[in-house]
């Protein structure tokens, strides 16, 4: 019984779980397989299933990868290379267990298979029979092979590349395996560098070189750069803004294309090793600009609108007499609104500026008040003083029965307020004992104690809303803070440490909000940008609180009516 038929016959008596024991060599031995077979081919079979062939075999006789080749050859030539056996009988003992196991469906094909174990030393009267020429033909062979293997496929810019595929390396193995073992009866030691030189010899005629390939690139990102330009200019909206200046933007429609055509610049610059990020950034910006009125104009308005909030400041400062300034006053607030709108676009914080002014003539008009009070205070002391002298007893006090009864009441309402937690109506309250107690009786004990009430309720305020807006402040929200601030009680009593925080908090929040401003416009404009038109929820809730804090806020506007 020859090798192949001995090795099926087990497989169908034991199973393919054979081949992986140490069994299957000594029962192959016992009935004969190896009688016709090279003296070495026993050995040889059993070093190469210890080696781990054996497994190969029974993984591969149930699923093959695509990559199963390579691990066979691999698997092979490690052994070879340990066990100083030819490759030919090493291939030939390895083809006929996979052939009787059913994982190949023939045998390899070489020159009178019949006596393929001894072609080389025992050569037939048909074949050749000087190494030499049986090398000259082998290398034939293999230059012609490598040729008419070789595929040739293009890449994403056109150029053309050659490779072989597995099934072309199997082949071309063969042929290699051959040459190598001829090479050894030749002492030829120079045959492994000869094959890797052919190889690589097909492939480089089959690839453009450097030059070709820059010159090619370079003249894509040339068009690329043609087509960008030219894309702005057809796609670019000029109109005239609030400020009577040119501005600039593109069309909707004309954001995706631009987009489309960055992609492809930005991949040949990273197949270049270049970083066109920055130079798109910057085209498309001074493209803008130079269709936009210049900063130069835009800064003049900027003066301009300066010295109107300064003379309308002063205005209202001459016009209200007694109390507070009306900073909510609508001609205030008009040149307020396009201060912060062209401030962002000059990247300038006009929200801490408008802020600044306020506080400026706020406290210019305490001081004046302040030195007013001092006077008419020594005024009235004087003149209290001459009725004393002249003997008028004009002090009375007016009943405060009732009038301290309905101090008690509300004070007593307002405790009750406070004790459930609802400060503002606390605050109410107290303020009302403080304004309306008119009794003579211990008049400053009384208000002073309705006055401490509202004070120490205000804290409470203000320390639940320093809980609400630090997280926001942190998470750069300070939108979402500022309308929380702005839902404060209007009549809280802020003294001391209240009164400090509040204003470092406020100031933190407006600092918040006039960097976000500008950032928030850039991230949004860049969102529309790269997903045509589309914001994200949290996105559309964060300019929905921008708009809700700054409503007059042209870019902001802007953004929410082109976005989807």
């Amino acid at each position: 019984m020859n090798l192949i038929d001995a090795i099926k016959d087990l497989i169908s008596k034991k199973g393919i779980s054979i081949v992986d024991t140490k069994q299957f060599v000594n029962v192959l031995d016992d009935v004969g397989a190896f009688k016709n077979e090279p003296a070495a081919s026993k050995k040889v079979m059993k070093g190469l299933m210890d080696s781990g062939f054996g497994a190969l075999v029974l993984q591969y006789s149930k699923k093959k990868d695509s990559n199963w080749q390579n691990v066979v050859r691999k698997a092979i030539a490690d052994y070879a290379s340990k066990s100083g056996y030819k490759d030919e009988l090493i291939n030939n003992i390895a083809a006929a267990i996979f052939y009787s196991a059913g994982i190949i469906s023939e045998l390899p094909k070489t020159e009178a298979a019949s006596a393929s174990r001894s072609s080389v030393v025992n050569p037939s009267k048909n074949q050749i029979k000087d190494p030499k020429e049986l090398m000259y033909a082998l290398k034939k062979e293999y230059v012609s092979a490598l040729k008419e293997l070789l595929i040739i496929k293009s890449d994403e810019f056109g150029f053309n590349y050659g490779f072989f595929s597995t099934e072309a390396n199997t082949k071309l193995y063969v042929i290699e395996s051959k040459i190598k073992l001829v090479a050894r009866e030749l002492d030829d030691r120079d045959i492994e560098r000869w094959l890797y030189n052919e190889r690589q010899k097909v492939l480089d005629q089959n690839r453009p070189n450097t030059s070709d390939v820059n010159r090619a690139i370079n003249d894509i990102m040339s068009n690329l750069i043609r087509e960008y330009r030219a894309e702005m200019e057809k796609g670019c909206s000029i109109e005239d803004d609030e400020f009577g200046l040119k501005s600039a933007c593109f069309y909707p429609n004309v954001v995706s294309d631009l987009l489309a055509i960055e992609k492809k610049i930005l991949a040949i610059g990273k197949r270049k090793n270049e970083d066109k990020q920055s130079w798109i950034d910057k085209t498309k910006s001074d493209f803008l600009a130079s269709k936009s009125s210049p900063i130069s104009a835009r800064n003049g308005v900027l003066d301009q609108l300066k010295n109107e909030y300064l003379t309308r400041l002063n205005s209202l400062d001459k016009e209200t007499k007694t109390g507070e300034i009306d900073f909510s006053d609508s001609e205030l607030s008009e040149i307020r609104r396009k201060l912060i709108n062209l401030g962002t676009l000059l990247n300038q914080n006009m929200v801490t500026w408008c802020d600044s002014e306020n506080n400026r003539v706020t406290e210019e008009r305490d001081k004046r008040f302040s030195k007013r009070k001092k006077r008419n205070i020594i005024l009235s002391s004087v003149a209290g003083l001459a009725l004393i002298i002249g003997g008028g007893n004009l002090i009375s006090y007016t009943s405060s029965s009732e009038a301290r009864t309905t101090y008690e009441a509300t004070m007593t309402s307002g405790n009750t307020a406070m004790s459930k937690g609802n400060y503002a109506a606390a605050i109410t309250l107290f303020q009302k004992a403080e304004n309306e107690y008119d009794a003579s009786y211990s008049s400053s004990t009384y208000k002073k104690d309705a006055h401490s009430k509202a004070a120490e309720a205000s804290d409470k305020v203000i320390g639940e809303w320093v809980n609400q807006v630090t997280p926001l402040i942190q998470a750069n929200r300070p939108a979402k803070a500022k309308l929380i601030t702005m839902a404060l009680p209007a009549n809280l009593v802020l003294e001391g440490s209240s009164e400090d925080t509040y204003k470092n908090i406020t100031q933190q929040i407006d600092n918040s909000l006039s960097a976000r401003t500008s950032a928030i416009v850039d991230q949004l404009l860049n969102e529309i940008y790269a997903n045509n038109g589309k914001l994200s929820e949290s996105s559309k809730q964060e300019l929905n609180e921008m708009i809700e804090v700054i409503p007059d806020n042209y870019w902001l506007n802007f953004i929410k009516e082109k976005s989807k």
